[in-house]
């Protein structure tokens, strides 16, 4: 079972995609720095966005919608209609850099009466769109995906981003192909109801045995990451 003590839970306000992001990089600037301890960071998003992973070197189209880059890796990612978060901590070896964490984010779900699982299959579908595609350690309700993630691993810590869907993305980026509806699912569609930002922190704070802290985080810092 995994150990969470001395973890933080924050739960952030909505913010726009490049609040977003660059309280995420700050957050890991803090953390290395040692002035935070291991942190998860819950939030949402104001308006709809993508961001996309460090594989991508010309910036996707977004069709009037706000594009940014993400400090971890992975495809596009459609916001506006998910909870994010961000969780900085020690880099581990291997597989263990994922297993407790997606495993504590599957648990979560199902507290809220969701049948989740991590997928342990092969890769299906398009990588480069992460919500039409399933890879591993993503999270799946009868091999549909739920939640997907990526990392950023460095000498001192590491970063991990995942997306859950709470409900469908907004028309705009159902438009530019970024859910693919046989391969995803969403919250709502799975338990008939929305499901709040606070439902699910609450459910992910009783599995971590962390208390969730309604707050902002520290503001963004400049600095290269190495």
């Amino acid at each position: 079972m995994a150990d969470w003590r001395g973890y933080r839970l924050l739960v952030d306000e909505a913010g726009g995609a490049r609040k977003n992001m660059a309280r995420d990089e700050a957050l890991l600037e803090a953390y290395r720095r040692g002035e935070m301890p291991p942190t998860w960071r819950l939030y949402t998003w104001r308006e709809p966005a993508i961001t996309y992973g460090r594989r991508f070197r010309v910036p996707p189209e977004g069709g009037g919608v706000a594009v940014v880059p993400r400090l971890s890796g992975g495809g596009l990612v459609p916001h506006g209609a998910d909870f994010t978060y961000c969780l900085v901590r020690e880099r581990r070896s291997g597989a263990d850099n994922y297993e407790d964490v997606v495993e504590a984010v599957a648990e979560a779900l199902r507290g809220l009466g969701v049948e989740a699982a991590v997928w342990r299959g092969a890769p299906a579908g398009a990588a480069e769109r992460c919500f039409a595609s399933l890879a591993p350690y993503d999270v799946h309700w009868r091999g549909r995906k739920i939640a997907g993630c990526a990392q950023r691993r460095l000498r001192d810590a590491l970063l991990h981003h995942g997306s859950i869907a709470a409900a469908e993305p907004p028309p705009a980026l159902r438009r530019l192909g970024l859910w693919e509806e046989p391969r995803s699912a969403t919250l709502a569609e799975i338990l008939g109801r929305t499901v709040t930002v606070e439902e699910f922190a609450a459910a992910l704070g009783e599995v971590l045995g962390v208390e969730p802290e309604n707050q902002k985080v520290v503001a963004p810092v400049a600095g290269r990451l190495g």
